[in-house]
């Protein structure tokens, strides 16, 4: 099974965006955390993790799929201007970071505990 970090910006958004986005990511089985040694860290905002036996090109898909379903449910925001995303991806092979360790189980994938 192989793990991916997703980098994921949204432009031209409105406040309650990231919400749905963050909401959208989990369902596809995003997650705003990653664990090491049995600690679960926050990743920055904007970044997401997910380990999967899909090919980088469903996990592009499914982002992108989140990141669509934000726009589509308002393609503007409230000053007029049009929505849209960056997104990178990449496969990790090894990692290395300062991150600080999370506080909240709602990030966590289902079935995991601080």
């Amino acid at each position: 099974m192989a793990t991916f970090t997703t980098r994921l910006e949204l432009v031209n958004p409105d406040s309650s965006d990231y919400d749905l986005l963050h909401q959208e990511m989990r369902d596809r089985e995003f997650y705003q955390v990653i664990n090491y040694c049995g600690i679960w860290h926050d990743l920055p905002p904007g970044e997401y993790d997910r380990s999967s036996s899909q090919a980088l090109g469903g996990i592009y898909s499914g982002a992108g799929a989140a990141a669509q379903t934000v726009i589509n449910n308002k393609p503007f925001n409230d000053q007029n201007q049009p929505k849209d995303y960056y997104l990178i991806i990449t496969e990790a092979v090894d990692r290395a970071y300062i991150l600080p360790h999370t506080t909240d189980p709602l990030k966590l994938p289902p079935g995991a505990s601080l």
